[in-house]
């Protein structure tokens, strides 16, 4: 039986090798998600190069993915949420991405919005399948309502 080394994955060990801009987006972002959502729980992915974001009743709400000349922050259940300031990106069927080149891009008080909409979701993920699925079948013409 072979006895595997258990390697603990931290933000640093995330964050390790990237340039310094990538480094302090991720930074200020992280400071917001605290500030915003006090209750996050934070962890490091190494499969996915991300820090992810849970809230206790909510669940996963986003991540951050760290990339070569930008950060990625995904709402895995973006397409549910309201986007007035038009700052994410996608048009797949369920997630949203904002995509940070530089600091100055971050439009901090629409960011903070999509964290607030993001755990105000209901829990757990069949839940927000089940309003994706909705959303879609309203969208393509399929919800039919029958008079009286």
């Amino acid at each position: 039986m072979s006895k595997r080394k258990s390697v603990t994955i931290t933000a640093d060990s995330i964050l390790e090798g990237h340039a310094p801009p990538v480094r302090e987006i991720v930074e200020r972002l992280r400071a917001i998600i605290r500030a915003t959502v006090p209750d996050a729980i934070e962890s490091a992915h190494a499969v996915w190069h991300s820090l992810s974001y849970k809230h206790p009743d909510s669940g996963y709400f986003c991540g951050l993915f760290p990339q070569a000349d930008r950060v990625d922050v995904a709402f895995e259940f973006g397409v549910l949420l309201p986007d007035p300031d038009r700052v994410l990106d996608g048009d797949g069927k369920q997630v949203r991405y904002l995509r940070l080149r530089d600091e100055s891009e971050l439009r901090e008080a629409a960011f903070k919005q999509l964290l607030i909409e993001a755990i105000s979701l209901p829990p757990g993920r069949e839940a927000k399948l089940a309003l994706i699925r909705a959303k879609q079948r309203i969208g393509s013409g399929h919800m039919r309502c029958s008079a009286p």
